[in-house]
């Protein structure tokens, strides 16, 4: 009799179950659980023999399914070596990224780049532990269902399941938002993406100079910035900005709580699993309530997101409040709304307040040189352009973002067009500052080729950090100086407070006892007067921001670009309102 069937008829074929390695995993852990072998033929229905033959081989099992993928563990019927199940782990990490970033694929580069990481992680097992490995067709046919790539689309094969899933997934995504009665207002998309924040066009003298200098200046000037916005358009999430380093020597002495960005950091400047799930938890909740509170409406949020390695699957259980959706796999680059133009937009108007920030500091008498500004421009003077820039993309750009996941929220959309005309002048703006700057050489095609400019494709390095920071959810700090025990700095200060006062919130919105809770609300607010005090003696001023204080404008909850405004902020809470209603 097969495992869980019925015996086969006369002149009938037995057939043979696949059993997983999930399935296999279940059967060893009730083994470690001193379950009896019959309550787990019981329970499972796969014969004694079968299960001899999992707990026989209960460690190589455990070593494959560690090695894979949730996915990959639930497709494979067999336990395989190690190495294999770390290299396409790794393959399906750096596959995502080819397919988000456009990058045309064919068989033979994911043969090489396969063979290329097998051949990494070999050099650091002895010889004869690794298995050879050629990377065949049939290979290949087998790692694209174990990893659920079928929607992959190589150059040269007919149009595969991309394009049905893309085109399939608007109208599942309608269903949900039809049942659970979302708004416009309320259906959010967050993604992210590299920023070169100091780097000019290639052809100018400044980067001909960088570019012979020493060191890895590509890494230095590239941060990722996590950008999002409802489909409405009338609501801009405060800017999430990953920098390499924890504690920059520009904003020392800072309190991070009043930057105008969610200011992060992580080995090499990229979202790790444990910065969204920390910022999902935290700001991203309380800046969501605090829209739905402004506006009246009821706070329940859909979140569309893509697959990334950075987004856990479990975000979902995070937030009663927040309703997570992932795009289906592989269709970032055609679905994803911030990838359709308003990330584009954004960095176009950050190039354009660079080089007017560049005019302007060296255009009058005694100012200094080009060279002399871009050498104290530093990453407190990029943060406040990043606002600025964010702040510059219209509305009418969020909202037709939006126009292939929900074209029905899209109420003309012949305005992205007339965006994507006011993209191409604010191009053609940024070369005609450069040439102002006296940069006479640049030209469209080297603005453009700044603005497409990418990361670097991962090494194999890098894809084992990203999988492990995705799995693990930890943010390794680069060059983090630790504050000296028994010191209150104003980052935790601020930091404890913020953590109380939400807290003592979340009592009172359950508590039914209105007068109860509002008493003791009361009473740990006296008690933590003294830290209140100190913290306003620590507290932010003005000339911590100067780039940001000359050039925003505070008006009833609307920040305003402009390079004539001189409103010094008086109260830490107004240095990021942005507001485009």
């Amino acid at each position: 009799m097969s495992a869980g069937g019925s015996a086969p008829g006369p002149g009938e074929a037995k057939k043979r179950k696949s059993i997983s390695l999930e399935q296999k995993f279940e059967v060893i852990k009730r083994y470690e659980r001193n379950e009896r072998t019959c309550d787990i033929i019981r329970a499972t229905g796969f014969p004694g023999s079968t299960l001899r033959t999992i707990r026989a081989n209960a460690e190589k099992i455990k070593e494959s399914r560690a090695a894979a993928t949730q996915l990959s563990a639930r497709r494979s019927a067999r336990a395989r070596p190690q190495i294999i199940e770390r290299m396409e782990k790794l393959l399906s990490v750096w596959m995502e990224a080819q397919t988000k970033r456009r990058a045309a694929m064919v068989f033979l580069t994911v043969k090489e780049k396969a063979l290329a990481v097998h051949e990494d992680l070999r050099a650091g097992q002895p010889r004869e532990e690794a298995p050879p490995f050629s990377a065949s067709s049939g290979w290949f046919a087998g790692f694209k269902n174990r990893y659920g790539l079928q929607n992959v689309r190589l150059t040269g094969e007919a149009p595969s399941a991309d394009e049905a899933a893309a085109a399939a997934f608007p109208a599942a995504l309608r269903e949900v938002v039809e049942a659970g009665g979302y708004s416009p207002k309320q259906i959010f998309n967050v993604d992210e993406t590299g920023l070169f924040w100091k780097r000019l066009p290639a052809r100018t003298a400044v980067s001909r100079e960088e570019a012979r200098g020493p060191g890895l200046r590509a890494a230095r000037d590239l941060v990722t910035i996590m950008l999002g916005a409802n489909v409405s358009g009338d609501c801009k999430l405060k800017p999430v900005l990953v920098y390499h380093a924890a504690r920059p020597q520009a904003l020392r002495g800072l309190v991070k709580h009043y930057f105008p960005v969610h200011f992060r950091s992580s080995r090499r400047g990229r979202i790790t699993a444990g910065i969204f799930s920390d910022y999902f938890s935290g700001p991203l909740h309380d800046e969501l309530r605090a829209y739905c509170e402004r506006e009246n409406v009821a706070f329940k949020i859909l979140l569309v997101v893509d697959h990334a390695p950075a987004h856990p699957a479990g975000l979902a259980e995070l937030s009663e409040s927040i309703r997570v959706v992932f795009l289906p796999p592989n269709t970032a680059a055609l679905l994803q709304p911030m990838d359709q133009g308003a990330i584009a937009a954004f960095k176009a108007y950050y190039l354009l307040r660079t080089l007017a920030k560049l005019s302007e500091a060296t255009g009058g008498d005694g100012g200094p040189s080009v060279r002399d500004f871009w050498r104290s421009f530093n990453i407190r003077n990029a943060i406040n352009l990043i606002v600025l820039a964010w702040a510059d993309v219209p509305p009418s750009c969020l909202n037709g973002a939006w126009r292939r996941l929900l074209p029905g929220a899209v109420p003309d959309p012949r305005g992205f067009d007339e965006q994507a005309a006011l993209l191409r002048n604010v191009r053609a703006q940024c070369v005609v500052l450069a040439k102002k700057v006296g940069f006479e050489e640049v030209e469209d095609a080297d603005v453009e080729e700044l603005l497409e400019a990418r990361r670097e494709e991962p090494s194999t390095e890098e894809l084992l950090q990203l999988v492990e920071e995705a799995e693990a959810g930890r943010d390794e700090e680069e060059d983090a100086e630790e504050a000296p025990q028994h010191r209150l700095t104003k980052a935790v200060l601020s930091a404890s407070l913020q953590q109380i006062e939400r807290a003592l919130r979340r009592l009172e919105q359950h508590d039914c006892n209105a007068e109860r809770s509002g008493k003791i609300i009361r009473g740990v607010k006296s008690v933590l007067t003294p830290y209140t005090k100190l913290l306003r003696e620590k507290s932010w001023q003005a000339e911590d921001w100067p780039l940001l204080a000359e050039s925003l404008k505070v008006e009833e909850n609307v920040c305003l670009p402009s390079s004539e405004s001189k409103y010094p902020f008086t109260n830490p809470e107004e240095v990021y309102r942005v507001s485009t209603a």
